[in-house]
């Protein structure tokens, strides 16, 4: 197999947030008098991501987000959730695993292009700026400025298409088994599950073998 490309997903692969949501948007809610638990919030943030599963983030967000952060806290206030918005297009409120970077940026070196492919609003092309992620991925695919989102096989062959390779000689990782592996898979590419046993340190030896596989 001719391995040209290599994507990965940004949330809860590559980008992470510094904390956990629920005590991120606890504290801010206490900020603004309200009582939350950041256990409960938590919890409830989690349910509302799962019953917007089919749910895009146009734009920049704001309508998706503000009903998240509703739901979490229990109240409608724009004054929290204009600064929990705010929050989350900083530097400091995300962390990148350095593993992750090195491993990479090794296979980047063998020759690889490297992209990110996410369903995220518009914000993540200010964190791609803000982490300077052009210099390692030049392949930025953010479903809300392309208005698909995984698992669309579409938006695979959109960042096959910015990364001039075909979807055979492209891989894609992320931790969604539907969005990112089938979604990828679907459109002609690789795929590899991100989870709680995926060693980044593994990576350029797992791109080496997929490269040893006969061209399909």
């Amino acid at each position: 197999m001719r391995v040209r490309a290599l994507f990965v997903d940004a949330a809860g692969t590559l980008l992470r947030p510094r904390e956990p949501v629920g005590v991120t948007y606890a504290r801010a809610a206490r900020q603004h008098g309200i009582e939350a638990d950041p256990v409960a919030v938590e919890a409830r943030f989690r349910a509302a991501l799962r019953d917007r599963r089919e749910e895009r983030q146009r734009g920049d967000g704001r309508a998706y987000w503000s009903a998240v952060v509703r739901e979490s806290v229990g109240h409608d206030h724009p004054e929290l959730f204009e600064e929990l918005y705010r929050w989350y297009t900083r530097r400091r409120a995300w962390w990148i695993d350095v593993e992750a970077l090195a491993a990479l940026g090794q296979v980047a070196r063998s020759g690889v292009r490297l992209g990110i492919v996410s369903n995220w609003d518009r914000r993540l092309r200010t964190l791609y700026n803000a982490f300077a992620l052009d210099r390692m991925f030049p392949v930025l695919i953010c479903s809300a400025e392309h208005g698909v989102e995984k698992p669309d096989p579409w938006i695979f062959r959109l960042a096959c298409r910015a990364a001039g390779v075909s979807p055979r000689e492209a891989v894609h990782i992320g931790d969604d088994p539907d969005r990112d592996v089938a979604g990828a898979s679907s459109a002609g590419l690789s795929a590899m599950l991100y989870d709680d046993d995926f060693a980044w340190v593994t990576l350029p030896e797992r791109i080496r073998s997929l490269r040893r596989v006969p061209w399909r």
